[in-house]
């Protein structure tokens, strides 16, 4: 078909190491013979050695290397991080669906923790050639994190950025999972206008949290002449969670939304729309424009209209790996994806080299 890839390639968490270098080799030979990879995006083990072979290698197959580097999760690992603070003044709780991952989120509006990302690249990743940083969970917790975690943060330096907000009535409208919470319509970019005054500004200053902090980061690795990459969530979902694509894509290189159709796990378009869904008893405005499918076709194609005309690059991402009960993607499928992605001369292919099952390269 044409298509030129990108690959994910899962080494473990910062502190728990999955695979050795020859076991990756061993499968990325048959991987790169087959399809043609402009980019590995790998990480986030911390083992220098592993990473400066895998560099290596993957050089010297003229395809560039980005390390893969979670923001406002996973770091609690490895730095004293602050957690964001729910609209009940509790702290967010850990989430584990997928093995060796994090979904418990820090604070976005804390200076600290974006120090805490830099150092983070700076003590382990630094002095390793990578072309580019691809920049994961830079995001609010989604509903599928739990209904009060969906708000996200109501820190004081975050409840400081909430300015014109009246929110003692914006906590009742969550107490009493108001209507108004939801009711709304997309613009051509995918941003959601709420009805609600008050709740429209909210999620207004949300983003600006969110862009302000991948902002800062983009600023710091593109001064150092590193590509950046963003991991979005899919179009229809993606403001909900504090990601204004069209603001993010201004100020990184590539976007990879995150078109997930047949996952059952964070960022799966149809597990988080049920998530989101669930806390209203009222959800026609939402569900019908969506026509209760948000990972339909249809509904894809009125996604990609959100993702036209954007700054960045748009790398869409699409599920390669069936993996029990998580994902229940096929060939079939597969073929279905890329069809419907046919005009974007560059997908990613998600999410893992190691789990990629190579029967399915013959479609590619």
């Amino acid at each position: 078909m044409g298509h030129t890839y990108t690959l994910q390639l899962h080494t473990g968490s910062f502190v728990h190491q999955m695979h050795t270098f020859d076991e990756i080799k061993e499968k990325a030979e048959r991987i790169v013979k087959k399809i043609k990879i402009s980019d590995i995006i790998l990480g986030w083990n911390t083992d220098k050695n592993l990473n400066k072979q895998l560099v290596s290698y993957f050089h010297e197959k003229g395809i560039r290397v980005l390390l893969w580097l979670p923001v406002l999760s996973e770091t609690e690992q490895v730095r004293d991080t602050t957690m964001i603070t729910t609209v009940n003044g509790k702290q967010g709780e850990r989430v584990n669906v997928i093995e060796h991952e994090s979904f418990s989120f820090s604070c976005p509006g804390t200076q600290q923790n974006i120090k805490h990302v830099i150092d983070i690249y700076e003590e382990y990743f630094s002095d390793i050639p990578f072309d580019g940083v691809f920049i994961d969970k830079i995001r609010f917790p989604s509903f599928a994190n739990g209904y009060e975690e969906g708000f996200g943060c109501f820190c004081k330096a975050c409840q400081e950025k909430l300015t014109g907000i009246d929110l003692d009535e914006l906590k009742l409208l969550i107490h009493n999972h108001d209507h108004s919470l939801l009711e709304g319509e997309y613009d051509e970019y995918g941003i959601y206008h709420f009805s609600h005054f008050n709740v429209d500004n909210f999620y207004k200053k949300r983003a600006h949290i969110i862009t302000d902090y991948i902002t800062a980061l983009a600023n710091y690795f593109s001064s150092h002449h590193l590509i950046v990459g963003a991991d979005i969530y899919a179009p229809f979902l993606a403001y909900h969670v504090g990601q204004d694509t069209r603001k993010i894509s201004e100020v990184v290189d590539f976007i990879k939304p995150m078109m997930y159709r047949y996952t059952e796990a964070p960022a799966g378009m149809r597990y988080e729309y049920n998530a989101y869904i669930k806390n209203f008893t009222d959800t026609s405005c939402f569900a019908e424009y969506w026509d209760h499918d948000p990972a339909s076709d249809e509904s894809i194609k009125k996604q990609l209209a959100f993702l036209s005309d954007l700054p960045a690059h748009v790398f869409p991402g699409i599920e390669m790996n069936p993996i029990e009960g998580i994902c229940s993607t096929d060939q079939s499928k597969l073929k279905q994806n890329l069809e419907l992605f046919k005009d974007y001369p560059i997908i990613s292919l998600c999410w893992d080299l190691m789990q990629m099952d190579e029967t399915f390269l013959n479609i590619l």
